[in-house]
């Protein structure tokens, strides 16, 4: 099916502004004209966009969806017609970050801080979400760059770049109670003992479990947990013991009121940032990696 994208454009004008007088303003054309042309669209389509309600217009559910990707659509445009006037390393723009929920933000605040004083980025926008949706959001151009803890998969089904930013050695964090029953005579002291992991697919749980079957300690699985903010919270309030990084050990503690209880050996999180690839290569990218694998050294 092929369509007229001067009438999608039309249509994405009167969804935004909200009535077909305020877009012929914008347009230059009379509302008769805009009219007809979102009329021929809907008619291309064979469904409605819009329902009329009292004197304006309301988006129909498929209006909705369709005011989505037009959405996408133009502003990828708008983005590259910012390349027209002048050097591609001098174009301000938002940058949409997706950051995965199994990431501690403390982590997260330092890879972005260079990116909030970036005098190209007028406007940093950050995502929460699982690293496929993220992913798939990028694959679509609705995300700049993705922050995630696994690498990239083979079977994704579209190109981007994984980059390794930094990793750190993972530890054992609880509250008073369980520091006090653990912390002598660790790692022995963990049979049978509570344990909130991450997701039963990522590797550092896998990881973690191959470091208790070489020490031959069995414990239980209190629950399995993506979101890092709330496995943390979760041990706080006593319900098992939790992995987390050593690189932020201190504030951890102080920001959770649990302690430190002892390392896991040999067993590392790695953080990766996930690039877009595009026609249109932009040095906000290679910076922003360069930046964060220096603050991981």
């Amino acid at each position: 099916m092929n369509i007229n994208y001067n009438h999608l454009y039309y249509f994405w004008q009167v969804s935004k502004l909200g009535s077909i007088a305020a877009a012929s303003k914008v347009l230059h054309l009379t509302p008769q004209t805009i009219s007809a042309q979102i009329t021929s669209l809907e008619q291309r389509l064979g469904k409605p966009l819009f329902v009329r309600e009292g004197r304006g217009l309301r988006l129909t559910e498929y209006g909705q969806l369709t005011q989505q990707y037009a959405n996408d659509m133009f502003s990828v445009a708008e983005e590259w017609l910012e390349t027209t006037r002048g050097d591609l390393d001098n174009i301000n723009r938002t940058l949409k970050v997706g950051i995965s929920d199994a990431l501690p933000k403390s982590l997260v605040s330092k890879w972005l801080s260079p990116l909030i004083k970036h005098e190209r980025i007028t406007n940093l926008h950050c995502i929460d979400g699982q690293q496929s949706e993220l992913l798939a959001q990028m694959a679509t151009h609705k995300i700049d760059l993705v922050l995630a803890d696994k690498p990239l998969d083979s079977s994704t089904p579209f190109k981007a770049f994984c980059h390794e930013i930094g990793k750190s050695q993972l530890g054992l964090y609880g509250n008073s109670a369980y520091y006090a029953k653990l912390s002598k005579n660790f790692p022995s002291t963990l049979k049978d003992m509570p344990i909130i992991l991450p997701a039963k697919a990522s590797p550092v749980t896998n990881a973690i479990q191959y470091w208790l079957e070489d020490l031959g300690i069995n414990m239980s699985v209190a629950g399995h947990v993506d979101d890092s903010a709330l496995m943390k919270s979760l041990g706080q309030q006593g319900f098992g013991i939790f992995p987390a990084p050593l690189s932020i050990k201190e504030e951890i503690e102080r920001h959770y009121d649990v302690t430190f209880i002892g390392s896991i050996e040999n067993v590392y999180q790695h953080y990766y940032a996930f690039t877009p690839d595009r026609l249109i290569k932009d040095t906000i990218y290679s910076e922003f990696v360069q930046n964060a694998q220096r603050e991981g050294e």
